[in-house]
């Protein structure tokens, strides 16, 4: 058994433009147990998506986590790098967001080609997104090797399940409203869909929590600080799609059912967040951190 990185293995994080890993600390207590999330394998639903009146396209940037010289961060339960796996779920949201007609769509990063963070951070704002999305899975708590086929060891630690979605606090407004606003409407409408929100008990010291469950404001300290969340003059999350260490929650990200959801909640978040006034966004102070 032996202590995993905590979450975002291996993002990047800025010093100088270097990619780190951080240590994790030690988990908090779980969450009250007067808040019921929705169980870890409940039916998934799919909602049609409900645009506004004179809601114009969106220029949404997708960023499929790591991939850059040798980043692959996390290596999930059955072995399948990080990297692999948000290119594989972001191209197939980028698919499913088109086909609503409702935005236009450019990823990061292709199949066999090096892009650094900075320079996905600033192809997105030289084509002029509306937001900026980055996918990536979670490995939580301690873990233990295990042979999911014969002769094969990875690494599998079965508690700790949910998504969460990420936001960086240190900009000034009309920014910072924003970038909450896109937080909480994406986590909102992820949990309606039936995703479990993360209780954040191994994010004490990295991220503080909000009222909306599954959202997290980052804590890191200067030196270590995301760069996707912090630098593009954009509204931009990560989106922590599930633990990916955990063997039920990665099986079902290979299910249809479970893609389809995600991009009609992801859908249905954006035109929330893009729709808001701005003079009506909600207040960005946070009202539950992660350690209590």
């Amino acid at each position: 058994m032996r202590r995993i990185v905590g979450t975002l293995l291996g993002l990047v994080l800025v010093t100088g433009f270097s990619e780190r890993a951080y240590a994790q600390p030690a988990p908090s207590a779980p969450p009250e147990p007067s808040k019921v999330w929705p169980a870890l394998g409940a039916p998934l639903t799919v909602q049609p998506l409900s645009v506004p009146k004179g809601f114009r396209k969106k220029r949404i940037y997708l960023d499929p986590g790591h991939g850059f010289r040798g980043n692959t961060g996390n290596s999930s339960v059955t072995c399948e790098n990080e990297a692999d796996f948000t290119l594989r779920v972001t191209e197939d949201l980028a698919r499913r967001l088109e086909a609503t007609g409702r935005f236009q769509i450019r990823l990061s990063r292709k199949a066999g080609k090096d892009v650094s963070y900075p320079d996905r951070v600033a192809e997105a704002e030289r084509w002029g997104a509306d937001v900026f999305v980055s996918l990536h899975s979670d490995s939580r708590g301690e873990a233990t090797w295990w042979e999911p086929t014969p002769g094969q060891s990875c690494l599998r630690q079965d508690t700790g399940p949910g998504y969460s979605v990420l936001w960086a606090d240190d900009t000034a407004e009309p920014l910072k409203t924003r970038r909450v606003t896109l937080a909480r409407a994406l986590s909102r409408r992820m949990t309606e869909a039936g995703f479990p929100p993360y209780d954040g008990a191994d994010y004490v010291g990295l991220y503080d929590g909000d009222t909306q469950p599954g959202v997290f404001v980052s804590r890191h300290e200067p030196g270590r600080r995301i760069h996707v969340l912090r630098r593009p003059r954009i509204p931009s999350v990560i989106i922590e799609t599930h633990h990916a260490l955990d063997f039920e929650e990665a099986a079902r990200w290979k299910e249809e059912r479970t893609l389809e959801a995600f991009g009609a909640a992801v859908a249905q978040g954006l035109v929330d967040a893009l729709s808001t006034p701005r003079s009506s966004a909600p207040s960005t102070s946070t009202g539950v951190t992660a350690s209590k």
